[in-house]
């Protein structure tokens, strides 16, 4: 498995608990998923949804991501994110451009008093079409 930690400020989450928000919402706004910052090279949210097709071939990119819905049980601070996202994927022998929506569910914990949400990605090897139903 794999974990990403991102930082959120108080300003943010006290929207979210004071029902400003809702948890996809909050998400949103933490989440480094603007145009800007999606096609950072660096970004590790891209790359480790890019993860997911490391043998689909060609050159591709992650060139949209967006929160599609997010599910939260405030009790135990955790739940699942479901990213709708967009992969360009590049064929430089036949000049050709495909892009392609793809969604995947994510676990995710929030911790407020470090101001963190931890999303936990599984690994390419572990992860499965059973674990969507």
């Amino acid at each position: 498995m794999a974990d990403l930690k991102i930082l959120f400020s108080k300003e943010h989450y006290r929207s979210f608990e004071d029902g400003e928000t809702n948890i996809a919402g909050f998400l949103s706004m933490v989440l480094p998923i603007r145009p800007s910052e999606v096609a950072n090279p660096q970004n590790e949210l891209a790359n480790l949804l890019l993860s997911y097709h490391s043998d689909d071939g060609g050159a591709i990119t992650v060139s949209r991501i967006e929160v599609e819905n997010a599910s939260y049980d405030a009790r135990t601070k955790a739940g699942k994110i479901w990213f709708k996202y967009y992969l360009a994927y590049h064929y430089a022998c036949s000049y050709s451009e495909k892009d392609y929506e793809k969604d995947d569910k994510v676990d995710f914990f929030v911790d407020e008093n470090a101001g963190v949400v931890k999303l936990t990605f599984l690994d390419l090897n572990t992860r499965s079409t059973a674990e969507e139903f």
